[in-house]
């Protein structure tokens, strides 16, 4: 064959079907699963908010999510992995203000740097901590647990989803303000916490609602207070903090949905924005307020101005607690 029919032979395979594969380019972003890590036990409110909203996240998503489990080290397992994860935009952390703001400051040895290490999407939601107790404890109000507790002869022993969480912190800092004395018990998680609430093995909790909910409603477990500054719906007869005695004394739980730093700025619009749609649907919505949280908007670049301001916040209430963890 002479050789200029060959290369044009040879130039027209090139552009034929059978060498489209050599041609192809990546698929768009999502072309497969996609994990989220939650640093809590499931059942718990972290991995309740998370199922829900990924759930509504999955129009834009078609090949799905899949959540995994980290506790362990107040949330610090989950972050790390996530941390050091290849940021392709697979793997995604449903963080709060203990993995972002409290655990470096509260643990001796952290490995990720929250500031350096995630790159922000977008805010979730929100809910408040409750100050919880077993019905063994003879106290319906603040100002009689106040009562009860600084009557007791050893430090009142009360448990929280993660020790360094706004939870645990939450409470030191309300026993300073009432004149009590308080062991923290850490749990992986608010189920786990829960499970010994109802058994009576922990009289006192400082738990997120969304898994106190069913018990509360049957009467198995007593809330004296919520620690944000409006009542819950779920709750209304329950007061908050400020108005059980502690004016200005508000504290939510947040959580913002992150990837590792340097994840491809399309992976983080493409989340973002399935986000946004997410909380905008109203089963969302329901099925969170259900649980007695609340949507928090607000994304990549809102979600980073105030990830800064929790680090600065919480970072000084660690270390004005004094507690340190191993």
């Amino acid at each position: 064959m002479p050789a200029t029919r060959r290369g044009a032979l040879l130039g027209a395979l090139a552009l034929s079907p059978l060498a489209r594969p050599a041609l192809a380019q990546a698929a768009p972003y999502p072309n497969r699963p996609v994990r989220i890590l939650v640093g809590a036990a499931a059942g718990g409110a972290t991995d309740i908010i998370t199922r829900i909203v990924t759930e509504g996240m999955t129009p834009d998503f078609p090949r799905g999510f899949a959540v995994e489990n980290r506790p362990g080290a107040g949330g610090n397992i989950a972050a790390e992995v996530v941390a050091r994860a290849t940021p392709d935009g697979y793997t995604l952390l449903m963080g709060d203000a203990a993995q972002t703001a409290i655990n470096p400051v509260l643990y001796r040895r952290v490995t990720f740097d929250p500031a350096r290490d995630f790159a922000p999407i977008g805010l979730v939601a929100e809910f408040p901590f409750v100050i919880v107790v077993n019905p063994e404890v003879p106290a319906r109000t603040m100002e009689e647990f106040t009562a009860w507790a600084r009557a007791q002869a050893e430090p009142v022993l009360y448990g929280s989803p993660n020790a360094g969480s706004q939870h645990h912190l939450g409470m030191e800092a309300l026993a300073q303000r009432l004149g009590f004395r308080v062991t923290h018990v850490p749990y992986r998680g608010g189920a786990p916490a829960v499970v010994d609430l109802l058994s009576g093995q922990l009289k006192v909790g400082s738990i997120g609602l969304p898994p106190l909910v069913p018990h509360l409603r049957e009467g198995k477990l007593r809330a004296l207070a919520v620690s944000t500054a409006h009542r819950s719906p779920l709750a209304p007869d329950v007061p908050t903090l400020s108005e059980a005695g502690l004016p200005g004394f508000a504290l939510a739980v947040w959580y913002g949905l992150m990837a590792p730093r340097g994840t491809p700025p399309e992976a983080i619009r493409h989340c973002e924005a399935a986000l946004a749609a997410a909380q905008a649907r109203p089963e969302v919505i329901t099925r969170l307020a259900e649980q007695g949280l609340t949507v928090r908007r607000g994304g990549a670049e809102a979600l980073g101005a105030f990830m800064a301001s929790e680090i600065a916040f919480w970072g000084q209430a660690a270390r004005a607690s004094g507690v340190t963890i191993d």
